[in-house]
């Protein structure tokens, strides 16, 4: 509480001289020595053990990656292997350039009886036929023939085509 009888400058010697004491007091209050070199110690302890926990966490994440485009990678590759058929029936032969022409059925007696059973014939195909087909079709150059290979079977029937760059 202020006096009526204090002047600034007496409370401001005063207050300076409070400071001043309690300056005094915690000099003399000083920490031992080694609590410092503790403190130090611990910062540094818990600061290397938080970098090691980012160091895992970023080696989880940077695997997640590469493991994704390889998931995806393998299943590109499956789904490419696989032979679906067209509207019409017709499928891709696995393993083959051939774009298959006959039913499931015929194909699979023709795979059954042996190769021995039909003949390669190569030929050309008038270039609007690759749309019936379902291949790539440019109306620009629809009269140019485009070289083939014809799988015929020894009764006649066109089994599959196969076009030649």
């Amino acid at each position: 509480m202020m006096k009526t009888t204090d002047t600034p400058s007496s409370r401001t010697a005063r207050l300076a001289d409070w400071l001043w004491a309690a300056g005094q007091d915690l000099r003399r209050q000083s920490p031992p020595p080694g609590r410092d070199d503790a403190a130090i110690a611990a910062m540094q302890a818990r600061f290397a053990q938080r970098q090691a926990t980012e160091r895992r966490m970023r080696l989880r994440w940077s695997l997640v990656g590469p493991g994704l485009c390889a998931s995806v990678l393998v299943a590109c590759v499956w789904l490419v292997n696989l032979a679906p058929p067209d509207r019409d029936g017709t499928t891709l032969s696995r393993g083959s350039d051939f774009i298959v022409l006959v039913s499931a059925d015929r194909w699979a007696a023709y795979e059954k009886a042996g190769a021995g059973t039909a003949w390669l014939v190569p030929t050309e195909v008038p270039r609007e036929r690759l749309a019936l087909l379902g291949l790539p079709y440019d109306p620009a150059t629809a009269a140019e023939p485009v070289h083939a290979e014809l799988l015929v079977h020894a009764s006649g029937d066109v089994l599959a085509m196969r076009v030649m760059p």
